[in-house]
């Protein structure tokens, strides 16, 4: 499977995701879509041991 990138530019929505909560039930970005805002926050090396 080739691995594509989309890089995203100012107003763009972000692609639809899923990942495991802390109690590993699934949750998807599209699952807020029009009902929450929702704010993505990327902390690099945040979690990774120096």
């Amino acid at each position: 499977m080739a691995n594509t990138t989309k890089t995203l530019k100012v107003g763009d929505s972000a692609p639809d995701f899923e990942l495991p909560t802390k109690n590993q039930k699934p949750i998807r970005l599209s699952d807020y879509v029009g009902t929450h805002n929702v704010l993505l926050l990327f902390y690099p090396l945040a979690w990774t041991p120096v």
